[in-house]
């Protein structure tokens, strides 16, 4: 019997998933284990293997569509069988008829089926038949008198179509998610750009001052990518459900540099970074005072056993969070090799979901941006996060003498559920004297629940 091909989840924080190319075509023999497709998450591009063999009866997605965690993507089975009836066999979908080319003045089968969810079209009573013909003005995507299931009334929105010109094929003419999409494919439904306003008008009518007219340039809608659709919604979520405290301190890194120029002169390769201190000294900072590495989880605090420290690396498109785990058991070349090795694959967007989860604090850094100063947002489900900025030379004084010394400041974004103001100092200080005494980073740790400050 023909097997219908889902959308996995492929990350912890995964809701839909856009099918970004395809490796296979109808036709093709598939083994079990072969990757079949690219599967653009709210994290990173990966390669999605077959679950199951066959050969390729149908490529129900089309490469760029954003689909739900479960939709049917590909029909794998014998040459002959029905995909269309494999797909009308699942309980959680309702086969569509094909939309027609837009090049063709006749209707024509096309050679994939559409599939919808049921449970979303389901979830809204069926209105009334539908309304007259609309003039061709533009209508609010959110007006109610034109039959739309709410999650089309969603994607209009997110991606700037005229809801009136796109044609329903669902029960009673409803617009439907596979409307939605069809209008996207074939490039239809797009918002008429807006004409020349008073803007634009008094931009043409005002000059510089060599007499040259200002010209006025219109917006632009930028479809979100999956990652920056989560970026939104973490961050969204993280500010309105973590009260956030912050705290900053300037940490003196002449020492610091001294023993990484050491290091790096006595090791042949993987040189070690500042950050990787940093992150050392988070790590070990987090063990010595572990009421630091707790978080809210359902109105209970929850002190975590392991040290797992995330690092912010920036993309292009936005950010990834891969996770150096039991970071303060890890030797500093341990923790420069690693973060090098997870740096370059999340740049390449190559990273595992299980590199990507499980962390319980994070570090970003900006210093290599030239920005001394910032406050960094928690990511739910952490305790806390290290903003931390460039290293520059400062005038201080050390002894009564004034000097230049290499210094840094660091803050600390702390949730206030969990812990206070004083707790999270004393937290900063210790990262502090590990950074100004950096030969401590190389003692054993102080053993869980230990009171002892290092040195």
């Amino acid at each position: 019997m023909a097997t219908v091909v889902e959308l996995p989840r492929l990350s912890d924080t995964m809701e839909e998933g856009v099918v970004a190319k395809w490796r296979v075509q109808v036709g093709d023999k598939v083994k079990r284990g072969q990757v079949i497709a690219e599967i653009e998450t709210d994290k990173a591009t990966m390669e999605f293997e077959s679950f199951d063999a066959g050969t390729v009866l149908a490529l129900v997605a089309v490469e760029g569509q954003t689909l739900a965690l479960g939709a049917a993507i590909a029909v794998l089975g014998q040459p002959g069988e029905d995909a269309n009836a494999a797909l009308a066999a699942r309980s959680s979908v309702t086969v569509l008829p094909a939309p027609t080319p837009a090049s063709s003045s006749a209707p024509a089968p096309a050679p994939a089926p559409v599939v919808a969810p049921k449970p979303v079209e389901a979830s809204a009573p069926a209105p009334s038949p539908t309304p007259a013909p609309v003039e061709p003005t533009h209508i609010d995507p959110n007006e109610r008198r034109i039959a739309a299931s709410p999650l089309a009334r969603r994607l209009v929105r997110e991606h700037g179509l005229d809801l009136a010109a796109i044609t329903g094929t669902g029960p009673h003419a409803r617009i439907v998610k596979a409307d939605v999409d069809r209008a996207l494919a074939e490039g239809t439904g797009k918002l008429a750009a807006p004409g020349p306003g008073p803007a634009a008008a008094q931009a043409a009518d005002e000059a510089d001052a060599w007499g040259r007219p200002y010209v006025a340039r219109p917006s632009e809608v930028i479809k979100p990518s999956q990652m920056r659709k989560t970026i939104a919604r973490r961050m969204t979520q993280a500010k309105q459900d973590i009260p956030h405290y912050y705290l900053t301190i300037a940490i003196d890194m002449d020492a610091a540099a001294k023993l990484r120029a050491e290091i790096n002169l006595a090791i042949d390769s993987n040189k070690v970074s500042f950050n990787d201190m940093i992150i050392k000294a988070v790590a070990r900072s987090l063990r010595d005072l572990p009421d630091m590495n707790t978080v809210m989880v359902d109105g209970q605090v929850v002190r975590h056993g392991d040290v797992h420290v995330g690092v912010a690396v920036a993309l292009d498109d936005g950010l990834v969070v891969p996770v150096v785990r039991y970071a303060d058991q890890k030797s500093l070349e341990a923790i420069a090799l690693e973060v090098r090795t997870l740096g370059k694959r999340a740049k390449a967007k190559q990273l595992k979901p299980n590199e990507m989860s499980g962390s319980t604090f994070s570090v970003s850094n900006l210093g290599m941006f030239g920005i001394d100063t910032f406050s960094a947002v928690i990511n739910p489900g952490e305790s806390g996060i290290l903003a931390v900025g460039a290293i520059e030379p400062r005038a201080v004084v050390v002894d009564g003498q004034l000097a230049i010394r290499k210094c840094m400041n660091v803050t600390l974004s702390g949730d206030h559920r969990v812990n206070d103001g004083a707790r999270g100092a004393v937290w900063l200080a210790r990262v502090k004297t590990y950074l100004e005494t950096p030969i401590k980073l190389f003692s054993d740790p102080t053993p869980v629940g230990s009171p002892a400050a290092p040195g």
